[in-house]
């Protein structure tokens, strides 16, 4: 990427008119003394900070600036280290996502060596091997809540294919398990089954009818349904 891509700004901002001895607020900083200006290729006024230090004074089109522009192009245009351009960004709460970031990362993408190293991270996700050493090293590890909470807003309003139900199934047959939500049948409950009419037993266990219909055929009970 070309320099003038990279410094590029996505506003216009020019020098406020100031004089030596001003008294401004500075966003960062507080109250300030202008006492100079820079030399950069957008000129700005300098404060007094610390031990004789001068420093820029974070106000109008800077603070604008940072807010929006990639701190690149901050960077450069105000003759700073970018470092500092981080440290104004952490006062001012700007979001990693600006404007220009987000541009300037997306021209990225589009670079020769963005775009090998891309093809190259996608052809070695789907490695097996790779795979299956993460598999094992999750295996047995609860997923923190916060992740279960994503995964089951993402998933709110989806259904699973039928193929998808099957293996389910017969993961939990295989492990003795029962899916999340299940409510185990007890055996006071088994007993008001085999013992009640269906309507009774629903009534007796807060179950639904067809769970108890269901319940009858496991434990092998006539339906009640048909006559025999």
């Amino acid at each position: 990427m070309e320099d003038a891509e990279r410094f590029r700004l996505l506003g216009k901002y020019q020098t406020p008119r100031f004089r030596v001895g001003q008294r401004v607020s500075c966003k960062v900083r507080g109250e300030m003394v202008i006492t100079g200006t820079t030399d950069e290729p957008i000129p700005w006024p300098l404060g007094l900070h610390g031990r004789g230090r001068h420093t820029l004074i974070v106000y109008k089109d800077l603070a604008k600036a940072i807010r929006r522009e990639s701190n690149q192009a901050v960077a450069y245009w105000w003759g700073v280290d970018p470092q500092t351009v981080t440290k104004w960004r952490k006062v001012l709460s700007v979001a990693r996502g600006a404007q220009g970031t987000t541009r300037l990362f997306r021209d990225y993408t589009k670079e020769p060596w963005a775009v090998e190293a891309l093809a190259k991270a996608q052809s070695k996700s789907g490695d097996p091997e790779r795979r299956c050493k993460i598999a094992e090293s999750r295996r047995g590890k609860p997923r923190p809540p916060h992740v279960l909470e994503a995964m089951r807003v993402a998933r709110r309003g989806t259904h699973h294919t039928e193929e998808a139900r099957r293996r389910m199934s017969e993961t939990h047959r295989r492990r003795g398990t029962l899916v999340p939500g299940t409510v185990p049948w007890t055996a006071g409950e088994d007993e008001l089954v085999r013992t009640l009419p269906a309507e009774e037993a629903a009534r007796r266990t807060g179950r639904s009818l067809q769970a108890v219909y269901a319940r009858r055929s496991r434990l092998q009970l006539p339906d009640g349904r048909r006559r025999k």
